[in-house]
């Protein structure tokens, strides 16, 4: 893959039925010659079937209280957690800001990270740069 081609990257949300359709799109978009990077948990890395066109890149999900450790996605907890998880993975951010930062991709796909348009307004991103993408529309 031509590193000076198009860089786009996905954060979807933490659940096998937004990160699925984030993969199908990545994979999408990488045949078309576009560099994609999907970061996500390496648990789900490891359940998520895809050729390898894309890079994925490992989100370290903090511990938050309330949750068992080492929980770093939806379907390892039940429904009335999720909330504690989005807090977990508001914890990551600084993550993502070294990511936008170091790599700066032109373009990024979220759907429940409210916080990465703030990302973009830092100058670490090209504007418009970001969009949100609920799972279920792509």
């Amino acid at each position: 893959m031509d590193p000076s081609s198009f860089h786009i990257a996905m954060f979807p949300w933490f659940a096998m039925g937004h990160m699925t359709p984030y993969v199908h799109l990545s994979n999408e978009l990488a045949s078309r010659g576009h560099r994609v990077t999907i970061l996500v948990p390496k648990k789900a890395q490891d359940q998520l079937q895809h050729p390898n066109l894309i890079i994925f890149r490992p989100v370290l999900v903090p511990h938050f209280e309330g949750l068992p450790e080492g929980t770093e996605t939806a379907s390892e907890i039940p429904l009335s957690a999720n909330g504690l998880l989005a807090a977990a993975v508001d914890k990551t951010r600084k993550q993502l800001e070294e990511y936008m930062q170091a790599h700066k991709p032109d373009m990024v796909f979220y759907d429940t990270a409210c916080w990465i348009p703030e990302i973009a307004r830092t100058g670490t991103l090209p504007r418009p740069s970001c969009f949100a993408a609920p799972s279920p529309g792509l």
